[in-house]
């Protein structure tokens, strides 16, 4: 396929004139080709400019010195071979230093074909640099426009520190004059901390060839100037890193409003977690309260409504009463009697330690022998029924203790309710007399007190809700889900009594593995 372009033949000789262009048919071209033989034509013909001349460099009236001179006053980059019928040496290097590409002989025409292709791929490459330093001008232009009206303080350093280039906004933030910086380098203008620091940081910038980001400090004359740094290493068109640039933008304000912003939430959201724990907490109150109401009217109406059943079948018996079946029917009297009793008592007692009335002046010795077979006599019988083993232990020389002994008797009775309560009863798979089915009341001496340990192999009690054990009308998802009967106020009651005697009380539980109770009452001194 022939390569067309658009040719002018500046020649007088028409039959010349189409034995270039044949050659060029010949070498592969399709000129569209006019022929010119004087300066008028010539210039008629520049418009549009054709991609190659072919010019004799000697026609009457107009020559190739000519032609090349026109061309380069007219700021015409067309390439142009000089054809002649004779050249000397002395013609042809005047014909290039004029601006020809090329010189031929007519009757050596075979190389103009290379010569023309030569001519455009020479005017293609030209072309292609004007555009290419246009664009490189433009683009510095930019650059150089972006640089000097940023409102950010920009710098170029070379690798050695010495800086190459800064806009105004760098020079004002260093106090500089203008055009005073270049050739510097950062111990000549900052404090030795500042400019160990800068200096530092352009290391890292250049030896992790990465983009090093921070927030730095400069003195202005409201106080210190908060701005946001961007350190870059900059590279040439080889890869090689010749400098550090660096953008510095102003963040004081910024600075400020988030650290404004900041302080207000903190107490928004210090309010709203108050006021969310003060409603959740009135929330919880709110349905302990109607749980306790509940868990009390049922507490209470189960054994008298069973009281007054068994009453009115003792007074309303027609025959005799059967001495046997009477003395069982006392003996569920006494046993409910007693359960209302202690709801009562509970309650009595949780009532004066809250109100801080549970004082000392009862304080006498305790005897711990005696409490503690006091407590394990009052839930032997629930114990016995429910097919489990109490055991007690308790040291030889124990301290003195002052306390209440009623109220501490009434710790014990709770705890050990408690574990008698959450002990599940044997089965077939676990027979009766297993460890399971032991429930053991220690009292041992520690350094300054007297320890009191229940434990039991029950159902355990979740980590999640062991610190609520000791609220008031708390009850645990393991007695829910069991059914268990309560109304969470047996370790309120404990924690109560245990704290007036100034003591302490803690719990070891976990599902599936039982529960110790511990109090520590501390000795007389």
């Amino acid at each position: 396929m022939s390569r067309s372009f658009r040719l002018l033949i500046i020649e007088d000789q028409p039959a010349d004139a189409e034995l270039m262009v044949a050659e060029l048919v010949r070498s592969g071209f399709g000129p569209d080709w006019t022929r010119v033989d004087g300066l008028d034509t010539m210039m008629a013909a520049l418009d549009p400019p054709p991609g190659v001349i072919l010019c004799d460099y000697s026609l009457p009236g107009l020559d190739a010195p000519t032609v090349l001179s026109t061309l380069r006053e007219l700021h015409l980059e067309i390439p142009v071979i000089v054809v002649s019928g004779q050249m000397d040496e002395e013609t042809c290097v005047k014909s290039l230093r004029l601006g020809a590409v090329d010189y031929l002989l007519k009757d050596r025409l075979a190389r103009l074909g290379p010569a023309v292709d030569h001519a455009l791929a020479t005017r293609r490459l030209t072309a292609e640099k004007r555009e290419a330093e246009r664009r490189e001008r433009e683009t510095a232009a930019i650059l150089s426009g972006l640089v000097n009206h940023s409102p950010a303080a920009i710098s170029v350093k070379a690798v050695d520190g010495r800086y190459l280039l800064a806009n105004r906004q760098f020079e004002l933030l260093c106090g500089l004059a203008p055009n005073t910086l270049a050739g510097r380098i950062d111990a000549e203008i900052f404090p030795a901390e500042k400019a160990r620091e800068m200096t530092e940081l352009d290391a890292r910038c250049l030896h992790t060839s990465i983009v090093v980001e921070r927030e730095e400090e400069f003195p202005g004359s409201d106080g210190n100037r908060s701005l946001l740094c961007v350190r870059y290493p900059i590279s040439d068109e080889h890869g090689e890193i010749f400098g550090i640039g660096a953008i510095y933008t102003e963040i004081t304000r910024q600075k400020r409003v988030e650290s404004d912003l900041r302080a207000a939430r903190a107490d928004i959201m210090s309010r709203a977690e108050k006021l969310a724990a003060g409603n959740n907490q009135l929330r919880e109150m709110d349905r302990m309260k109607t749980d306790f109401v509940a868990a009390v009217s049922h507490e209470l109406r189960n054994p008298l409504t069973s009281i007054r059943g068994y009453v009115e079948m003792l007074r309303d018996s027609a025959a005799p009463p059967d001495p046997e079946l009477s003395h069982k029917f006392l003996d569920i009297i006494d046993r409910n009697s007693a359960n209302v009793l202690s709801l009562v008592e509970d309650l009595m007692l949780l009532s004066r330690t809250e109100a801080g009335r549970a004082g000392t002046a009862q304080y006498q010795e305790i005897s711990f022998p005696h409490l503690i077979e006091a407590a394990v006599a009052t839930v032997e019988p629930a114990a016995r029924q429910a097919g489990l083993t109490l055991r007690t232990r308790v040291a030889e020389r124990l301290p003195v203790v002052l306390g209440d002994a009623a109220q501490l008797e009434r710790v014990l009775v709770n705890l050990l309710g408690n574990a008698v309560k959450f002990s599940p009863p044997p089965t077939t798979s676990r027979p009766l007399g297993g460890r399971h089915d032991v429930i053991t009341l220690a009292a041992s001496a520690v350094p300054g007190a007297v320890r009191i340990e229940v434990r039991d192999q029950g159902i355990g009690i979740p980590q999640a809700e062991q610190a609520k054990l000791f609220t008031r009308f708390f009850r645990s998802s393991s007695a829910t889900e069991r059914g268990i009967p309560g109304t969470g106020l047996g370790l309120a009651v404990v924690k109560g009594v245990v704290d007036a005697h100034r003591g302490t009380v803690r719990v070891d539980s976990a599902p599936g593995r039982g529960t110790t109770m511990t109090i520590d009452l501390p000795a007389q001194r």
